[in-house]
């Protein structure tokens, strides 16, 4: 590993809780099978890389979760569907934020925790892909906050987004399966306001960034 300090990673998981296991208010059919597996390698794997000897900056992991208005949701402060999904319960020391609408950085202190860490690898995963997903992706390109300066140069870096395609999901709308909402929904995202890749190559990333040599 060459002598600069690793990039200032995040793991963003959103709204991955039990309230998605109601029988009938989301849909019977689910988008990608690999999810759950997929969230808890991530996990292990950037819990991990926290835990690296190599000096310098370690990645993160914040947790959003849905506190919905509506008393009726499953998500709502009454409901035990607020809770968080066992294999993505957060561990001591993981940030947790709780939002009331769709986008993470609403009402939220997400945006000023981002640029506080100085954040130039934003990795994106969670429940749904086409509402929560998707809205706080396209407004974290939209604020550009993992765009910083450059401590030497002084000029401006635009930092990454990463969709993790295989680590988010969602369920059927109207007349269209959920593997059909879920790849439109990525493909709108690709190159427009995020890179997207795979649960193994953000796990390769990280694994060269933070394992010594």
């Amino acid at each position: 590993m060459s002598g600069r300090p690793p990039p200032n990673d995040v793991l963003l998981l959103i709204d991955i809780q039990t309230g998605f296991d109601h029988p009938t208010y989301w849909g019977s059919r689910r988008s990608n099978p690999s999810f759950q597996s997929n969230i808890t390698k991530l996990l292990r794997g950037f819990r991990e890389a926290a835990r690296s000897p190599i000096a310098g900056t370690r990645p993160s992991i914040i947790h959003i979760y849905h506190s919905s208005l509506n008393p009726a949701s499953p998500f709502h402060p009454s409901s035990e569907g607020i809770n968080f999904q066992p294999y993505a319960t957060p561990a001591q020391g993981e940030v947790v934020i709780s939002k009331s609408v769709n986008s993470a950085f609403i009402d939220t202190n997400l945006e000023e925790m981002l640029r506080v860490l100085e954040v130039q690898r934003l990795f994106v995963a969670g429940l749904t892909t086409d509402h929560c997903v998707s809205t706080s992706v396209r407004m974290a390109a939209n604020l550009g906050v993992t765009d910083h300066l450059d401590k030497e140069t002084g000029e401006l870096v635009k930092g990454r987004i990463v969709l993790i395609e295989d680590a988010a999901a969602t369920w059927e709308r109207g007349d269209f399966d959920a593997e059909t909402v879920h790849q439109v929904q990525v493909a709108s995202l690709k190159g427009e306001f995020c890179e997207v890749t795979t649960t193994d190559e953000v796990l390769n990333m990280v694994y060269s960034t933070y394992t010594p040599t």
